[in-house]
């Protein structure tokens, strides 16, 4: 099973203006590590109706088909995020197939990655626990299959 690691953050700016009539409406935004081979991808997660009119692919408008045909869209206590790869070396940011549903209240995190040019072709369903010490450039959670004290 490929190791995953997915920190989330609290949004510092999350309401806060960007331009006229513009909000920043992620909750949380956060990264995603994975291992063997090594990729970086970036979350932000929204409410389901902020996050759901941020789809732009055909790929993006079959996930948001397949969602409005469970009850997953009408539970208000969950965030949602669509995938971008990271790139530390470049700093390029890139859109990918995928998205990740995180509940709070369950502590529960889904994530599904399709992206083939970075080799990342899978699901996770993780379990999300709650940092103790959060702050500045601290994960108030993380959600991983992994040990994360241990070095790799």
């Amino acid at each position: 099973m490929r190791e995953i690691a997915v920190r989330g953050f609290i949004n510092e700016k999350f309401n806060t203006t960007f331009g006229k009539g513009l909000f920043r409406r992620a909750v949380y935004n956060g990264s995603v590590e994975l291992h063997k081979p090594n990729q970086k991808y970036l979350v932000d997660y929204f409410s389901y109706l902020e996050w759901e009119a941020q789809a732009r692919s055909d790929e993006q408008m079959v996930v948001i088909k397949k969602l409005e045909s469970t009850n997953v869209a009408q539970e208000n206590d969950l965030l949602f995020s669509w995938l971008v790869h990271y790139d530390p070396l470049t700093k390029s940011k890139e859109r990918v197939d995928g998205y990740s549903i995180y509940s709070p209240n369950s502590r529960e995190l889904f994530i599904e990655i399709n992206d083939e040019m970075h080799q990342t072709q899978d699901d996770w369903t993780l379990s999300v626990h709650q940092c103790k010490s959060t702050g500045a450039n601290k994960p108030v959670f993380i959600a991983a299959n992994v040990d994360l004290s241990l070095k790799h």
